[in-house]
């Protein structure tokens, strides 16, 4: 199965028979069996025809639109993933506060295992001494957490947390890549830029596993109710983060495989070039592939994603906070 992203501008899907067929300048650039397609993302000003999106409403494939930065504008899914009954009982549990509230300290605390994880190893080599305050520092926040009595006070410690973490990621890289903190819309460097996209496909990813667990996207247990924002998605996304986007990110900077030259910024913000984008998305549809051993077998990261939204609705189903248990970077 494969994943699709359009980053061409002036690109036009359409479908032929069983196939998705995508054009450019009047020139057939790619012909894949409709069979074969996962999702489709496109970034830009790419076009759809009407009937190529009628038929993956029928065969149940995503659509999504991002924009140059990584913003997610909006998805296309087919009503066949509405499980009314598991998103009544989602709603039901926002009474019982200590099953949501449960899962969030164990989310923030994996979260932030992850950060640690990701940090030291890194620092292993580079011994930074300033980075490693950092890292003790995020280490006694973490303590807090299991402590916490109320949502306020673990936002509070995450955002602590998330703040350090990326003062110290910043640190472990050279220049033209290092940074001082966590920027967005727009991105102002380069690992902000890709750290942007990253997230903003990912959070499509988890999204399309939630519909498809048949979960409602907006009823988190971390993140607030609010118009227009799919909490549970954002609560869902927190454990990844470092697992998927930030890992590959340093990656690709060490490996040499991304340059400054496929960045271009200027006073609205820093973005990738169309060939600095592609390589972005191939690393990242690369990682999505790859197999882990996070969950009992080996599975792709994507097939571990979809796994942990089926294992979050039967924690849902159960009332059972103990089902769901958070990916953890060893």
């Amino acid at each position: 199965m494969a994943s699709i992203y359009i980053t061409e501008n002036g690109a036009y899907l359409h479908r032929r028979g069983g196939r998705l067929i995508i054009d450019k300048d009047e020139i057939t650039a790619a012909e894949i069996p409709l069979e074969l397609v996962e999702d489709i993302t496109v970034v830009n000003t790419s076009q759809i025809s009407a009937s190529l999106i009628t038929e993956c409403f029928a065969k149940n494939i995503p659509v999504s639109w991002i924009s140059t930065s990584g913003k997610l504008y909006g998805s296309l899914f087919p009503y066949t993933f509405v499980d009314i009954f598991k998103q009544k009982q989602q709603f039901d549990l926002l009474s019982d506060g200590d099953f949501y509230f449960k899962l969030a300290q164990n989310i923030v605390s994996a979260k932030i295992h992850n950060q640690l994880v990701l940090l030291r190893r890194y620092n292993r080599t580079m011994k930074l001494e300033k980075v490693q305050e950092l890292i003790n520092y995020i280490a006694n926040t973490q303590k807090n957490v299991k402590y916490t009595s109320d949502n306020n006070e673990l936002l509070g410690y995450e955002g602590l947390a998330s703040r350090t973490y990326f003062s110290a990621l910043g640190m472990l890289t050279d220049k033209p890549f290092q940074f001082t903190k966590r920027t967005k819309q727009p991105p102002r460097d380069p690992f902000n830029a890709m750290l942007s996209m990253g997230y903003s496909i990912l959070f499509n990813e988890i999204l399309s596993s939630v519909l498809a667990a048949g979960l409602h996207p907006y009823v988190g247990f971390f993140h607030q109710l609010a118009k227009g924002h799919p909490a549970l998605v954002s609560d869902l996304i927190e454990e990844w983060r470092t697992v998927i986007v930030d890992s590959m990110v340093l990656s690709l900077i060490k490996r040499g495989s991304i340059t400054e030259n496929m960045f271009t910024s200027n006073k609205k913000g820093c973005y990738f070039t169309p060939e600095g984008k592609k390589v972005f998305l191939n690393a990242y549809n690369k990682k999505l592939h790859t197999e882990n051993k996070y969950i009992a077998g080996e599975h792709s990261y994507r097939e571990s994603l979809r796994i942990q939204c089926q294992n979050y609705a039967r924690a849902v189903a159960n009332k059972d906070a103990d089902i769901y248990t958070p990916i953890k970077l060893r």
